[in-house]
């Protein structure tokens, strides 16, 4: 009688276990059909220069104060600022995203983002991608110079940042960061053999990746057009090398589904006298 009694015991628990099992997955298929059919409003503010010089504020060069109320908005108005990550995890996995997702970018990768940015960010609980150029970095890593007016970050403070709650470290190539030579960033040039842009292109671009991960040990799945440019040839090689997304300098809100595509995301230029409420209010 025990015996039997054990055995009804153990079968019991089993479908216990089955039913369980399958009840949560048809909830995570409910909800990831749920994610595929929602579609968010982006906003993607780009950032570049934080300075307190009010003759060095321009097109892309902000005060202190001026980023501080623009996140001051963002977190009145309900914004959460997303990563990159985030925003594939949503795109591969159905992870959901917040009710008003804004992402908060910075370009080229000054050390003013570490003196005057990060304090805010932390102080707003705010989160932001900063893509970085390879060279610039090294260079900055080899010298002595810290000073916030012109001088970027180095392998340190990336490190350092990719390692706290608030700073997402992407690509934004190693040395094409640049127009000369007939060459605009990273396109293609005029008359340039298809064979011979592949060669270049991949080769900068693959080496900023290699150092990112050498340095910080997380893979930079976003890249970041210099200048905004770029061409067909670009973006085909970005996928083939694996990156996930990218982001351009055109400007617009993105409308995000999971069945979208995550290139070539659009960006608001934020500059002086360009309050982050006036882009998300369309009164430029």
């Amino acid at each position: 009688m025990k015996r039997i009694l054990f055995r009804f015991v153990v079968f019991a628990a089993c479908i216990a276990l089955i039913f369980g099992v399958f009840h949560a997955g048809a909830y995570i298929c409910c909800l990831a059909e749920e994610t595929r059919g929602a579609e968010y409003e982006l906003p993607i503010i780009m950032y570049h220069h934080i300075l307190k010089e009010k003759s060095k504020q321009g097109k892309f060069v902000v005060s202190p104060d001026e980023f501080e109320a623009d996140l001051k908005y963002l977190k009145k108005n309900g914004y959460t600022a997303i990563t990159a990550d985030t925003l594939i995890r949503y795109h591969e996995d159905g992870e959901p995203l917040p009710d008003k997702p804004v992402m908060i970018t910075f370009d080229d990768g000054y050390l003013s983002y570490l003196e005057y940015a990060v304090p805010l960010l932390e102080k707003y609980d705010m989160k932001a991608v900063v893509s970085i150029v390879g060279s610039y970095t090294d260079e900055y890593s080899k010298i002595n110079d810290r000073c916030v007016s012109y001088a970027h970050l180095n392998w340190d403070d990336v490190n350092q940042l990719s390692n706290s709650t608030h700073t997402e470290i992407q690509n934004h190539t190693y040395d094409m960061h640049k127009i000369s030579g007939g060459r605009n960033g990273c396109s293609k040039m005029r008359g340039e053999k298809m064979e011979h842009y592949q060669k270049v292109f991949t080769e900068d671009v693959k080496k900023m990746r290699d150092l990112i991960y050498q340095n910080t040990g997380k893979n930079a799945d976003c890249f970041t057009y210099p200048f905004g440019f770029l061409c067909g040839e670009s973006e085909e090689e970005i996928k083939k090398m694996g990156f996930k997304m990218s982001l351009s300098c055109s400007e617009g809100i993105n409308k995000i589904s999971r069945d979208s595509s995550l290139f070539k995301l659009e960006r608001f230029n934020r500059e002086h006298k360009r309050p982050v409420e006036k882009i998300l209010e369309g009164k430029n």
